[in-house]
């Protein structure tokens, strides 16, 4: 668990890095663009998610898996074959039949960007095969630097868009060249790697590929089934209502991802990687699940209590006016969000265990129930509606994949149940001057004071009662703090 919490903080740093540049930037990209323009590049985004999923057939799940680094290389060939060959078979598709996609997707505007779709798809999923293969050699250095050089460019080539003529095409170019440069990024990451690569041959690709078909095939349809339950408000909201509101939606869950995209990933990733190795080592992985999950909830639950609270002032504040209706939307799936910050890390279970059936049966269900819901939200003709049962039954399902993951490791419910309910209730507390001031109509400025206080105490609390954290957070403070200053941080009694 140490190793565990170190590396997640050395990802986590360049992930926070972005993330607050983005949350710097996303205010002046909101103000260039209209809402309009927002919901054809989530359009964009979404369609190209759906597809990022299949494009390597799922083959990057075996990266981590594999004993020996020879054959692990070997599988990283075979994903950047599938995925050329993929992304080119996407591009003849959508560039051919790009005015029928934006008729269904009720966005005509949509079909003049689809040329950049195979380049988008390449990229995006070559980040995908590289940060797999970056974390089996325990490279999280590397792959934070490719986070931030991502949000970074993607940023300011939108911004730079918006100022010369604003158009979609301006967010789209953001997006494509973002993670153009984070690919190049993530490559020279390799340069260790030389000698490894050296190994991979046609032969053994073929043999790999087909000792993890199972890989491809149920990773590939459960991953696909699991992208379009995350992108269905998207095209959903596109099917029954317009651009503009796919637009508000597209803020709101940029905005309501923020905490989990703070650490959400490189938890994940840093999981996955110790899983792996605790069940190589030992044959089982239920101390890394009671580690990770029952801190997943302590750390990241009380962000969320906040965000309700405050997200239609944060938003009208933030991005401007015309983003109210955004607030409203996130305040709306924050439940749904949360449930994914602490259960998305485990389900790399699915994989690690070698639950690739489960995987798929419970991705087509969700997928199954949430359509449902949102179409049965949508026929009423109101976005709020079918937001809110999406939200509710995202919670549900997700609520469902955790208690299936948690007993196939055999870790026990208690201490997940047990620090759900302490830490909500240690939120709500902590947050009653935040509630008091915002029902008393305190000024904006005045309230985000209140919160950064109630966040310093909530996790001040979190720090001196959760053992394993705070030598964890002392262990690294030793390592980048002047000699001088970890001894009168010593007289002062905070290492013990």
């Amino acid at each position: 668990m140490p190793s565990f919490i170190s590396n997640l903080l050395k990802m986590a740093s360049g992930t926070v890095i972005a993330q607050i540049v983005a949350i710097i930037l996303i205010p002046v990209v909101t103000r260039l663009y209209p809402p309009e323009f927002f919901g054809v590049n989530q359009l964009f985004l979404s369609i190209g998610a759906v597809i990022l999923v299949v494009s390597n057939l799922s083959y990057h799940f075996a990266i981590m898996v594999t004993e020996r680094d020879e054959d692990s290389v070997n599988i990283l060939g075979v994903c950047v074959v599938c995925l050329l060959g993929i992304s080119t078979g996407v591009g003849v598709v959508f560039v051919g039949f790009a005015d029928w996609f934006g008729s269904v997707f009720n966005t005509p505007l949509i079909a003049d960007y689809f040329v950049w779709l195979p380049l988008y798809i390449i990229f995006s999923s070559l980040i995908v095969v590289l940060n797999e293969w970056l974390s089996r050699k325990v490279r999280y250095g590397v792959i934070a630097r490719g986070i931030v050089t991502n949000t970074v460019s993607t940023r300011v080539i939108q911004i730079g868009g918006g100022l010369a003529h604003a158009s979609p095409l301006g967010l789209i170019l953001g997006s494509v060249i973002g993670t153009g440069l984070a690919t190049l990024s993530l490559l020279r990451g390799l340069k260790e790697d030389t000698a490894l690569l050296k190994t991979v041959t046609g032969e053994r690709m073929m043999a790999l590929a087909a000792r993890y078909k199972h890989f491809s095939l149920y990773a590939s349809l459960g991953s696909l089934a699991n992208s379009a339950s995350w992108e269905l408000p998207a095209f959903m909201l596109a099917y029954f209502f317009n651009p503009t509101v796919v637009g508000y939606y597209a803020l709101a869950i940029m905005a309501v991802k923020l905490p989990m995209a703070m650490v959400g990933k490189s938890i994940t990733q840093v999981f996955f990687q110790k899983a792996s190795e605790e069940r190589i080592q030992t044959g089982d992985v239920k101390n890394v699940v009671r580690e990770v999950h029952t801190r997943l909830i302590s750390i990241g639950i009380f962000p969320f209590v906040v965000f309700v609270i405050l997200a239609q002032d944060l938003f009208t504040f933030v991005f401007g006016a015309n983003w109210l209706t955004a607030g409203t939307y996130a305040m709306i799936i924050a439940p749904w969000i949360f449930a994914v910050f602490i259960i998305s890390p485990i389900t790399s279970l699915f994989g690690v265990l070698d639950k690739q059936r489960a995987f798929f049966f419970f991705e087509i269900l969700t997928l199954c129930a949430l359509t449902l819901l949102f179409y049965i939200g949508g026929t009423f003709g109101d976005p709020i509606i079918a937001l809110t049962l999406f939200s509710i039954g995202g919670v549900f399902i997700w609520g469902a994949k955790s208690a299936y993951l948690i007993r196939e490791s055999e870790a026990g419910y208690r201490d997940s149940v047990l620090s759900l309910a302490r830490h909500l209730l240690l939120s709500i507390g902590v947050s009653l001057p935040l509630i008091i001031a915002k029902f008393a109509g305190v000024p904006f400025l005045l309230l985000l004071g209140v919160a950064g206080v109630t966040a310093a105490a909530y996790y001040l609390l979190i720090f001196f009662t959760d053992a394993l954290i705070r030598k964890e957070v002392l262990r690294m403070i030793r390592g980048s703090v002047p000699p001088g200053h970890v001894e009168w941080m010593e007289r002062l009694g905070l290492f013990r």
